[in-house]
């Protein structure tokens, strides 16, 4: 039903998976990357799983694009 509702909305293949991993990812974004947050919110057992599987750098940090930068030579 799913596939068939984004296909008609022209979202091309859309999976229950996208709305879990869409909503996890808000969650560790407004909580500031709290896993337990994270994990009570989702309904999971384990903080560390969310980390694994959900958990991503904030490619907007400050912080990752000087790491980024020294690693490349071009630290400021």
């Amino acid at each position: 039903m799913l596939a068939r509702a984004g296909k008609r909305a022209g979202l091309g293949l859309v999976k229950p998976h996208s709305f879990m991993h869409s909503f996890t990812s808000a969650v560790l974004d407004a909580s500031g990357g709290n896993l337990v947050i994270a994990r009570d919110a989702g309904g999971w057992a384990s903080a560390a799983m969310v980390d694994e599987v959900y958990g991503h750098v904030d490619v907007h940090d400050p912080g990752f694009d000087a790491a980024l930068r020294t690693v490349w030579g071009e630290a400021r």
